[in-house]
């Protein structure tokens, strides 16, 4: 029985999260790996209705269709609706040039996932993203030079995207897969370290744990304590940058304890480049009365009598 209540705190958990925030009817990624398997049935088993979405990217030859088998069998055995999705990422590459092509599987990935719960009216796109997960995407951020932002890792249940598991380890996922004799498929890109997260989990974070006692608790509570202080930061920014819509003046800025931040999120929805915030910085601080223009990505920013306006539209970068 103490086993059995053991392996049964990731269902009484996901139970006591989708009663809290009310949610039915969810769709479920399901690549086929440990992760995504334990959740698919982890919900499945506390009666949600779950719908499972695959991507198929064919990137890993026959191991690709193995994956997408494996999917269409285990959906087939638990009586789960299945929908899956095929993509051609030599096309979309020569299309959107400069993506990597991990980041072209999750663009195409997220934008299907979300027409299908625009289309289904399901209450959430469910992840299986696990503690780990979000340690490894902590160390990603920091070495990205992130802030609280970046650093906070991910949120359960941002209002789209769930993850139920987040609060558990992978060893407490794969005990769980064991105990219910279930099998799950293994893809073998993650096993070499040539991706950077991979590096992280194969490399870096096993010798940390080696050398520090307690690494994992010590990271959950960082991360935790980062989400708590985002919020504040959030909460300010969103109060003043609410308030004046597309125009901030100079005072506001000064009188910012952040005032490159409040630049980075005011300039954001114009897409900005990585100098621009320090740029505006050095204007404002230099006090010419001339107007100074910058034309970002997605509009254009204005500094012209103490105050900083945004004009959306197209261009290309000058100053």
């Amino acid at each position: 029985m103490g086993r059995l209540k053991k392996e049964n705190r990731i269902e009484t958990s996901a139970k006591r999260e989708a009663s809290c925030h009310n949610l039915q009817k969810v769709l479920v990624a399901l690549s086929g790996g440990a992760d995504s398997v334990a959740t698919a049935f982890c919900l499945k088993s506390i009666g949600l209705e779950i719908m499972a979405l695959h991507c198929n990217f064919h990137l890993r030859g026959e191991e690709s269709n193995r994956d997408m088998n494996f999917v269409k069998s285990f959906c087939e055995n638990f009586n789960i609706p299945l929908r899956i999705k095929e993509f051609d990422i030599s096309l979309y590459l020569k299309l959107n040039k400069g993506n990597s092509i991990e980041m072209a599987c999750r663009d195409l990935r997220h934008k299907w996932f979300k027409e299908e719960l625009a289309m289904t009216g399901y209450d959430r796109i469910v992840t299986g993203h696990n503690a780990d997960d979000n340690i490894e995407t902590l160390f990603l951020n920091l070495f990205r030079g992130s802030g609280t932002r970046g650093l906070k890792g991910m949120e359960v249940d941002n209002g789209i995207i769930w993850r139920p598991l987040l609060s558990f380890s992978r060893s407490d996922i794969l005990s769980y897969l064991k105990f219910y004799g279930l099998s799950f498929v293994v893809d073998s890109t993650n096993l070499k370290s040539d991706f950077r997260r991979n590096f992280l989990r194969n490399e870096i974070i096993p010798k940390l744990r080696e050398e520090w006692k307690g690494f994992d608790k010590a990271m959950h509570h960082t991360i935790s304590n980062l989400n708590s202080e985002n919020k504040i930061v959030e909460f300010y920014l969103k109060k003043i940058l609410s308030e004046n819509n597309q125009i901030i003046s100079v005072e506001q800025i000064l009188n910012f304890p952040a005032p490159l931040l409040l630049i980075k999120r005011f300039i954001q929805p114009a897409g900005p480049y990585n100098t621009t915030q320090e740029e505006v910085m050095e204007a404002i601080k230099a006090n010419k009365p001339h107007i100074r223009k910058w034309r970002l990505q997605n509009g254009e920013l204005i500094l012209r009598n103490k105050r900083l306006f945004i004009e959306m539209g197209h261009g290309e970068r000058s100053s």
